[in-house]
């Protein structure tokens, strides 16, 4: 297939999220506070990380210091209002900067938002925020890039891999989901120094132990503020994580499960892309991944040829968690009223959801030897 098959008007196609505004953070700063760290500390071709640096911003001066006073109150008033003040910490985090704050760091992590001068800001996403979203230090980098793009969800080095389960099956997806909770901790490490990538391993063995032994001196002096503050927020997103990597890869082709075009799906037009530092264009970022986040939808309108040649997925007016809420709950017809052809091989609706169906099959292990 070739680009003259696209018509014209197709650069219109994901024109909302072209136009929409950013919402991932929930508040800005002073125009000439903004203006100088734009033109200070972000990297200056690249001034539209400022919404990312937003969002650390907002959660040091919200979140932080929220958590850090339960420390100081915990044993000194009663422990009633302790659990009430943490109840409203936890909710209040996960609410508001749990998916801000993952994508800030997921992209931060890819592309380099500071100039070189300021380049040591990264640490503060990879050592320390992350650990108030249960993430510990260092881990995200070793498991995401260094094994999840390295591999590119392809079992076994791929511990995140979904190809192994059925997967609009909700008990194969809980299942997928325990084993990540559970055995994260030693199968990552494992999977990496198996692939030799040794200085991944030991980044990702050092950031558990450091974890987990400030965690356990932390319960050992102010157990209630460390349970909401970081056991909780770290049982919760083991799961939370999963979740959105079982739904971004949740139609693999059994025949071509290390394309990408057919091993995830793109999401256009839809309000969880301004939330989210324009998450739906997964296809893009597991093409590129060093594409910024803010140029995915017009490097998707580049890609378009490559989605007919490769009879690739796109859905409009969906995030990709709403995709995977309607796969999960047997939907896929409503999903098939999302589905957008720009010339990929034409299908009934019928046989579009037959093709959905194949494309959630529980895939041998050896189909990607």
């Amino acid at each position: 297939m070739t680009t003259q098959l696209i018509p014209a008007d197709l650069d219109k196609l994901n024109q909302l999220d072209l136009e929409q505004p950013r919402n991932e953070h929930l508040f800005t700063l002073p125009e000439g506070l903004t203006n100088w760290l734009i033109n200070n500390i972000i990297n200056k071709k690249q001034p539209e990380h400022i919404y990312i640096l937003y969002v650390m911003i907002n959660i040091f001066l919200t979140s932080i210091p929220l958590g850090i006073s339960l420390y100081f109150l915990e044993g000194k008033i009663p422990n009633i209002f302790i659990y009430c003040i943490g109840s409203f910490y936890l909710i209040f985090n996960i609410i508001v900067y749990t998916r801000s704050f993952i994508l800030a760091l997921h992209y931060s992590t890819h592309t380099p938002i500071f100039n070189k001068k300021w380049r040591f800001l990264k640490h503060i996403n990879t050592t320390f925020l992350c650990a108030f979203f249960g993430i510990p230090p260092l881990m995200y980098y070793a498991h995401h890039l260094a094994m999840h793009h390295s591999e590119n969800n392809m079992a076994p080095h791929d511990v995140s891999s979904t190809m192994g389960y059925q997967r609009d099956s909700k008990r194969e997806h809980l299942k997928y989901m325990l084993r990540f909770a559970l055995f994260i901790w030693f199968e990552l490490p494992y999977h990496l120094i198996l692939k030799k990538r040794y200085k991944a391993a030991l980044h990702s063995i050092i950031g558990e132990v450091l974890f987990f032994t400030i965690i356990a001196g932390l319960f050992a002096l102010k157990p209630i503020t460390t349970l909401f503050v970081f056991i909780l927020p770290t049982l919760i997103m083991s799961f939370a994580l999963m979740e959105g990597n079982w739904k971004q890869h949740i139609f693999v082709d059994p025949d071509e499960p290390n394309n990408n075009y057919r091993s995830t799906f793109a999401c256009i037009n839809n309000r969880g892309n301004s939330l989210n530092f324009n998450d739906g264009y997964h296809i893009e970022h597991h093409e590129n991944p060093g594409i910024p986040w803010f140029s995915l939808p017009k490097y998707f309108q580049q890609q378009l040829p490559n989605y007919i040649k490769n009879d690739g997925f796109i859905f409009t007016g969906l995030s990709s968690g709403q995709v995977g809420n309607l796969v999960l709950n047997g939907k896929l017809e409503e999903l098939a009223d999302h589905y957008v052809n720009i010339g990929q091989k034409q299908r009934t609706k019928a046989e579009l959801v037959e093709e959905f169906k194949r494309r959630l099959q529980k895939i041998p292990a050896n189909s990607n030897q």
